[in-house]
């Protein structure tokens, strides 16, 4: 089995070290220029071809010139928080944080690369590297795509890895079908008109209005919604009022909503604008609504995740491998898989330190599982397309 091969114990370590230098100084969105440095130095080091062909965004390609190819693909933001942890290599930017492992999936990528140059000799196809700013926002797979990262040579299949906080570390999940949700974040302005608290008849509480969208809207996902099709409206923010005496004029909403397909995704979407409108019409009032349409459901290709999962149990043993479980958590490789036949791999990193799942400020990783993750994407590269 590929996890057998020794070649992993200088692997490891050369893994760990990139993944703790980027986890020391993280970058947000698009302006990750020290992280893509870093990998640069890594590629060149490992003397793999590659070019920037956005800003910060990475396209590297080895094996044959000639023939279709598979494309691994890894992130390389952070997140805005401040990192809650005593690890030695904890973040060093104030309110920057590689939360959501990030970090260990430019490691993993770049562990599955120095093995594919080691075994360059057994690549039948090429092997393409998608080292990708701004998945946090405003998404970079879109641009990388415009670019040119599936063509020169033609991707057929590609992989992504992204670490799993609900599994153990050495675990891997895969997931056939609907793998990510949608998203489509909102803002509601609840328009009211001002007065006295003691004559709350002379005006419109905007905050009253407010509490009543709040409340009708949660009825779209209990009373409309297929319950066996997810779906999430959540309202993050609420915004509005002077003092204890003055009816607010106005009300700033903010949330999210989460769904899994994307006739759900378009029809909510309508349902929402025209229930949070006829709510306040029907307090006196109005709203102005706006949606930003965010990533779209990313569905993993059911003939893929078949070839990827007999793949991955015959050089990582049956053991390892796991049914994952869809969440509606969006990821902008999505538009990589309305392209291509696409999958994500989920790499479990629970281990001894665990404290908090992702997208927290206590995250620890086992770093054992960027060995296993290396070479589960390495297994993809080396046997993804059988000439």
């Amino acid at each position: 089995m590929l996890i057998d091969d020794p070649i992993w114990d200088s692997i490891e370590p050369w893994m760990i070290g990139i993944r703790r230098d980027i986890h020391r100084y993280p970058e947000l969105g698009l302006d990750t220029a020290r992280t893509a440095q870093r990998v640069e130095a890594a590629l060149h080091e490992l003397g793999i071809a590659h070019e920037r062909i956005i800003a910060n965004g990475i396209k590297a390609v080895m094996g044959p010139s000639q023939g279709h190819a598979v494309l691994l693909r890894a992130d390389m933001d952070a997140l805005p928080l401040d990192e809650m942890t005593d690890l030695p290599f904890k973040s060093e930017i104030s309110g920057r944080m590689h939360a959501c492992g990030h970090d260990a999936h430019t490691a993993m990528v770049l562990g599955a690369a120095y093995y594919l140059q080691q075994r360059a000799d057994q690549l039948r196809h090429p092997v393409v590297l998608m080292f990708q700013p701004a998945e946090e926002g405003p998404g970079g797979a879109k641009p990388m795509i415009e670019a040119g990262v599936l063509s020169n040579p033609a991707v057929q299949r590609a992989a992504m890895v992204h670490v799993n906080s609900r599994l153990r570390a050495g675990q891997i999940g895969l997931r056939s079908g609907q793998s990510n949700g949608a998203c489509d974040d909102f803002v509601v302005i609840v328009h009211g008109r001002g007065g006295h608290g003691s004559s709350p008849h002379l005006g419109v509480d905007a905050i009253v209005v407010a509490a009543a969208i709040v409340q009708s809207v949660q009825t779209l996902v209990s009373r409309e919604q297929d319950p066996f099709d997810p779906l999430v409206v959540t309202f993050g923010t609420i915004r509005g009022g002077y003092r204890e005496n003055v009816l607010a004029d106005r009300v700033e909403l903010t949330g999210t909503i989460r769904s899994m397909t994307s006739s759900t995704r378009q029809r909510i979407v309508e349902r929402f604008v025209d229930m949070v409108t006829s709510v306040a019409k029907a307090y006196q009032t109005s709203v102005d609504v706006s949606i930003d349409r965010g990533y779209p459901p990313l569905v993993a290709d059911p003939t893929w995740s078949l070839e990827v999962n007999q793949i991955l149990q015959r050089e990582l043993g049956e053991d390892r491998i796991t049914t994952g479980r869809p969440t509606l958590g969006v990821e902008d490789f999505a538009y990589v898989a309305e392209r291509v036949p696409a999958l994500s791999v989920s790499v479990g990193i629970v281990g001894p330190q665990f404290t908090t799942g992702l997208h927290s400020a206590g995250l620890i990783i086992d770093e054992s599982a960027l060995r296993v993750g290396a070479c589960a994407l390495a297994a993809i590269g080396l046997y993804g397309i059988e000439q």
